[in-house]
């Protein structure tokens, strides 16, 4: 715990007791650098077994270091990274990786995970990135996405930037949204537009209702996306 001490123009965050201080707790001291994250870029297009290997074996060595809260999720990102890689891939179309992230009950993730293999498998669906989190349950937002305590299974899809290719990821996406209503789970809503009418009642059956709030709040529509006219235009029946 932290307390707040100081005058109102001048305030800081002082160490309860038995809490150490910033200059006192171990720093990090080991990260990757720019070539090794695009090795490992690389690895999950061409070997993904031994992306994993030197993924995990690396952040396993890591085990006691302190990440603070502030910086911890500043880490390098390399910008346009799949031009590079479509290079060395030797691709003849453009591609990128898109994300998605599925919800299922916490007892239902070996199972639904046994269900997304065989269904990537089988169609050879290429799945570059993933991680597994626990999430608890959301009693506050409107459109909750987390009905219950969940698991939160992220995966991030190699997309081939082709009329066959976008159809393909299309199908993946929906199948993965399938997968998890299956087990009464859930997806998280406004990460793709790929998702059936059927699919976003099922998950959010409220969302009508938002865009009718929406409405009310914002009447001229000021604010606005593709995301949202997206969905305006799918529920324009009963908006």
């Amino acid at each position: 715990m932290a307390r707040r001490t100081g005058s109102a123009s001048s305030t800081s965050l002082t160490p309860t007791s038995g809490e150490p201080s910033r200059s006192t707790r171990p720093s990090i001291s080991r990260r990757r650098a720019e070539e090794d994250w695009k090795r490992l870029l690389y690895l999950s297009h061409t070997d993904k077994r031994r992306a994993f290997e030197e993924y995990a074996a690396f952040y396993l060595s890591t085990s006691g270091q302190t990440y603070w809260s502030d910086t911890h999720q500043l880490s390098l990102y390399l910008d346009n990274y799949h031009q590079w890689l479509d290079q060395r891939l030797g691709a003849a179309d453009r591609a990128t990786e898109m994300i998605t992230e599925i919800y299922v009950p916490r007892q239902a993730l070996t199972p639904f995970l046994g269900d997304v293999r065989k269904e990537f498998r089988q169609n050879r669906m290429e799945v570059s990135y993933g991680t597994i989190r626990l999430i608890e349950k959301d009693d506050e937002s409107f459109l909750a996405w987390a009905r219950q305590p969940y698991a939160c299974i992220i995966f991030n899809l190699h997309v081939v930037h082709t009329p066959q290719g976008l159809d393909r990821a299309g199908r993946a996406f929906r199948s993965l949204i399938d997968l998890a209503i299956a087990y009464g789970g859930s997806y998280y809503l406004t990460y793709h537009r790929w998702a059936t009418r059927r699919q976003v009642e099922t998950c959010y059956p409220q969302f009508p209702e938002f865009l009718r709030w929406k409405r009310t709040y914002d009447p001229e529509e000021r604010f606005q996306s593709d995301w949202y006219r997206h969905y305006k235009s799918m529920f324009a029946d009963v908006v």
